[in-house]
């Protein structure tokens, strides 16, 4: 091997792992709560579901608190959530 290459190869540092974030805590569960029902307010009001329409508010929700508690938990995930299906 040339000098110079192996200076500069004796020089190099291995490459840092980048630290991880902390991880959030979970909200506790009237947070929870509280974030779901806003969300499915949101979605009702948007799809023209009346608060009578109780069995399709109910299908909504269970959407939406199935989709929060398996997936992201950023509210557009789930307003789509609360809109498929």
């Amino acid at each position: 091997m040339e000098p110079a290459r192996q200076e500069a190869k004796e020089m190099t540092r291995p490459t840092q792992s980048p630290r991880r974030k902390p991880v959030p805590a979970p909200p506790r569960p009237k947070e929870a709560r509280e974030a779901i029902r806003q969300v499915v307010e949101a979605v009702c009001c948007e799809l023209g579901v009346s608060a009578r329409q109780r069995a399709r508010r109910a299908a909504i929700e269970q959407r939406i608190t199935v989709a929060y508690h398996h997936g992201p938990r950023q509210p557009l995930d789930l307003v789509r959530a609360g809109l498929e299906g």
